[in-house]
């Protein structure tokens, strides 16, 4: 019994500490934040982080990693189907291209996510930006209730799958 106990407390303590860090949108974008890691080499986290760039973004536009140093970098990539808007009962589904500001501490990383730009589905470039779907008081306006819960869902999921990659690659 005493070892079933003591394993039940390590799973939680292990899971707890695996958890991909969760975005929240706000009118100003995504804050930074933090996930925990195991100890591993900067330079392989940058060489890790490229590899998951190029795998996540291999069907899709592709990848730039940018303004590489010994424990920082950029990803910039394009997500199809990043957010979606209804109107009158249609869908209209938006692509972004976005930035992930990266920067590595050996047990853990900082991530800065970026939408850079907004496209159609068409990949017509949109005028609007995240702030310009906010009013002053920091709610979304009106006709815009889908962008928050489903660029979120889609943000984190890249967010999740990166996190997964560094954990789980050895």
């Amino acid at each position: 019994m005493q070892k079933v106990f003591s394993l039940l407390c390590f799973f939680i303590i292990f899971t707890g500490h695996a958890q991909a860090p969760v975005l929240e949108l706000t009118p100003k974008g995504f804050d930074a934040v933090e996930g925990t890691i195991p100890t591993t080499a900067n330079e392989k986290l940058i060489e890790l982080s490229k590899m998951w760039a190029a795998e996540t973004n291999l069907r899709i536009k592709g990848y730039d990693a940018s303004n590489v140093t010994s424990n920082s970098m950029v990803i910039s990539a394009f997500k199809k189907n990043a957010f979606f808007l209804r109107n009158k009962g249609e869908t209209f589904n938006y692509n972004i291209a976005y930035s992930m500001k990266l920067s590595f501490h050996g047990n853990y990383y900082s991530l800065h996510f970026v939408v850079n730009d907004i496209y159609t589905a068409n990949d017509v470039i949109v005028k609007y930006k995240l702030p310009d779907y906010f009013d002053n008081d920091g709610d979304l306006k009106d006709g815009y209730d889908t962008l928050k819960p489903s660029l979120e869902r889609s943000v984190n999921e890249i967010v999740r799958s990166y996190h997964n990659f560094l954990v789980n690659y050895r």
